[in-house]
């Protein structure tokens, strides 16, 4: 590992952690948006201040928050520090999955970890109720959990590297703020005694900025190693899942996740369960065995064998009796799991209740015992090899015909009498087979999905790539849940925050009928919390995109919480049969908290049709002569063309800074006197002074129609760098002066009927 000296700041490797003389401390902190200082950065000042003979700690282009940190360690008596910015040579692939690997060791083996929290004031109210303690940035991260964990030391620092207290000191306060226990942070328990599904809780709150950190931040709270893959998405957290179910002993709360119904529940809401032959919803993580994030894991399962004396109820039983001769079951045994191409077999428990499959898998959550709902699938080939989908869909009186998804089963707080729905549970021991995730034909959402709106050469809609990339971004799956050539349904569900269905189609009440060509085009969207719509109808009066209510091209769909903005563009596509390009921004309480802190956004139409900004290799270097040694050819006269709000996005970047430079050198230029040819004292003629070829030959168009002499290019350059400073004005009161929304703003607006119209054709 790597090693900055805290004397002078400079980097030292160090082949095993143990050989820091003294021991070393260690560095949590949230990295800034604008990116941290790296590990060559760092280097790079080290050398150059070797060069010259100063200390690498009192450079000022060193970042201020290694230098505190370094200060802040040697004052308590450290010489060496670890910060995961600088040093990690992330350069390096095999470096960089070493460090990941070996990171929960390296903050266990410091000996004080500090947490610098640069959102908290050190006069900041720690314990009080809206105290910026509370509400700091760190306890929300994903590699901060660890961090929190590991040490046996933590001193939390405030933004001006003042005390704000210790973990042991501030465990109760943690216990609230992180929900981890406070006897895990004053080192009475261990993690390794909490069930699989309790630490993964830990972790179901914290965000991380690449999605394969949810499972790379985890690898040390489950003692497991695995290489780092980043470009894998949520497949890193299904291999993490793999990896703790081969080093720990069949944790069956690994696959506890999901809201359970409770028998209360199934009485007041007259709840229905699907018979044997319901449809499988594939596109749904819940169907299946492992988890696809960390934050599924909302309810702390524990694993019943795991808990001796702190079990409801023991098992497997401590002495036979009579009642416990055989368990609760027909025999007594374990569960275990085996990997298999066919899917995970399982040897556990199973019981057929109302013709409604359970499998027990002796977990409980306060005075409950649990299990999961079982749908068999019925592509299995092996009818000797019984192979399930998780979880079982139902009704609700009161929103039928809305299909719900049901994964957790509450069997009552007797494990010698389990019960569901009021019947007993009859379980015998069973080896089975369940499905453990979504193949790619299975599941389209999992990574990129399918999009036939896209791809079919008749199709009137079209859904960006790049807005699918920030749904998945924000956690959402996307995926079409139907696709004909009236209909059409794009379902994008965030498993914790709602569902969205986004359905366009062609109205078929019209003349022309289902085969017709002329039927109105309409568009709506449905939100909600859970409910999954079985019908897809619509209103011809408000939906039909030439109607009134879609006058301003845009429209609202959903309430304050969830809220979603519907519109649509003109396709810039080239395909004949393409119509209109839709947009979508998220709006509402539950939606704009998703946004917070993850960097993306859904602009308004309006913000996207504004002119694009000129860019310098676009904009400037059109062509290059091989005299043309500033890459600035006939484009100069063509830039005094373009739009000063263009060019105002680059009057202070390089374009205005090598202007400025080519007409200072014009300046020169023209105040030198011409000279002629003067003998030197070497002999040899020294050379007269020219004027630089900017590669303009001539220019035939615009302002200037002869060939320039220098006295023109000085001009030339003016009136561009005239237009620069005016245009970034100009720019700057647009940005401070948004408009209200217009029917159709920008340049690229159409009217509405020849957007909206029916009849492509036309």
């Amino acid at each position: 590992m790597w090693l900055l000296s805290t004397d002078r700041a400079e980097l030292h490797y160090f082949a095993r952690n143990f050989d820091a003389e003294g021991g070393y401390a260690v560095l949590s902190h949230t990295w800034d948006k604008d990116g941290e200082q790296s590990f060559q950065e760092v280097r790079a000042i080290a050398k150059r201040c070797l060069a010259n003979g100063t200390n690498p700690r009192d450079d000022p282009e060193l970042s201020p928050k290694i230098r505190e940190c370094c200060i802040l360690a040697e004052k308590h008596g450290y010489h060496w520090v670890w910060i995961d910015s600088c040093c990690i040579d992330k350069m390096s692939s095999s470096e960089l999955s070493e460090a990941i690997n070996s990171m929960y060791k390296w903050y266990k083996s410091s000996e004080v970890c500090y947490a610098y929290l640069k959102d908290v004031p050190s006069d900041d109210v720690v314990k009080a109720r809206d105290s910026a303690f509370r509400k700091s940035r760190w306890h929300s991260r994903g590699w901060t959990l660890q961090e929190l964990i590991a040490p046996d030391s933590v001193v939390f620092l405030s933004v001006d590297w003042r005390e704000l207290g210790s973990r042991a000191e501030l465990s109760l306060l943690l216990q609230v703020i992180t929900g981890l226990p406070a006897k895990l942070m004053l080192g009475v328990t261990r993690p390794a005694e909490y069930s699989a599904c309790i630490r993964m809780s830990w972790a179901s709150k914290r965000q991380t900025t690449r999605i394969e950190d949810e499972a790379y931040c985890l690898m040390g709270l489950f003692g497991v190693n695995m290489p780092t893959n980043y470009g894998e998405g949520k497949r890193a957290f299904l291999r993490l899942q793999y990896e703790i179910m081969q080093h720990k002993e069949c944790d069956m709360s690994l696959f506890a996740f999901g809201e359970p119904i409770l028998p209360k529940e199934i009485i007041r809401d007259g709840i229905v369960f699907e018979g044997r032959n319901e449809q499988i919803d594939r596109d749904n993580p819940w169907q299946y065995l492992l988890g696809d994030s960390p934050r599924q894991f909302r309810i702390s399962f524990r694993y019943i064998p795991d808990l001796g004396s702190d079990a409801l109820q023991k098992y497997p039983p401590p002495q036979p009796s009579v009642t416990t001769a055989i368990g609760p079951f027909d025999r007594v045994e374990l569960p275990h799991a085996t990997v298999t191409s066919y899917g995970i077999q399982f040897r556990l428990p199973v019981a057929v209740v109302d013709d409604v499959t359970l499998a027990i898998i002796l977990c409980q959550a306060g005075s409950r015992h649990f299990g999961l709902f079982l749908t068999r699938d019925d592509r299995a080939k092996d009818p000797q090899r019984p192979r399930y989908f998780v979880g079982r869909g139902y009704t609700r009186a009161t929103t039928r015909p809305a299909i719900y998804l049901a994964r957790m089963c509450d069997l009552g707080g007797d494990l010698y009498k389990l019960t569901f729905n009021g019947k007993p549970v009859q379980a015998s021991w069973s080896t089975i087979y369940l499905v453990p995730t979504a193949s790619d034909l299975d599941c389209e959402s999992a990574t990129s999905p399918n999009l036939l709106i896209n791809c079919h050469p008749h199709s009137l809609f079209q859904l960006p790539r790049w807005l699918v990339d920030r749904l998945i971004g924000l956690r959402f799956e996307v995926d079409e849940a139907r696709y004909s050539a009236t209909l059409q349904i794009i379902r994008i569900v965030h498993r914790s925050e709602g569902r969205i269905y986004l359905c366009i189609g062609k109205c078929t009440k019209h003349p022309g009928g289902p085969e017709g060509s002329k039927g109105p085009l309409w568009a709506k969207v449905f939100v909600s919390t859970l409910v999954s719509p079985k019908e897809f109808t619509h209103d011809c009066s408000k939906d039909h995109l030439d109607s009134e209510s879609w006058a301003m091209r845009w429209r609202d769909f959903g309430d304050e919480d969830r809220m979603v903005r519907l519109s649509f563009t003109e396709s810039r596509r080239k395909l004949p049969e393409t119509g209109v390009v839709i947009h979508l921004e998220l709006l509402g309480r539950k939606f704009k908290k998703i946004l917070q802190g993850s960097g993306i956004s859904f602009p308004s139409v309006a913000d996207m049709e504004r002119d694009p900004p000129c860019t310098f290799p676009d904009a400037l270097v059109v062509s290059r002569s091989s005299s043309d040694s500033h890459g600035i050819g006939r484009s100069l006269a063509e830039m005094l063309e373009s739009s000063s709000d263009a060019l105002g996005n680059i009057s202070d970047g390089p374009i205005g800074a090598l202007l400025q430079q080519l007409m200072d050198g014009q300046d020169k230029k023209e105040d030198s006197p011409q000279t002629t040819p003067q003998a030197n004292p070497s002999g040899a003629a020294s050379p007269q002074p020219r004027t630089p070829s900017l590669g303009i030959e001539s220019v035939e168009e615009g302002p200037l129609r002869h060939t320039p002499d220098g006295r023109t290019i000085k001009l030339l350059l003016q009136r561009i760098l005239d237009g620069l400073h005016e245009g970034s004005s100009d720019d700057a009161q647009r940005r401070h002066s948004k408009p209200h929304p217009q029917p159709f703003p920008g340049r690229h607006a159409v009217p509405v009927g020849s957007l909206f119209t029916a009849d492509r054709s036309a």
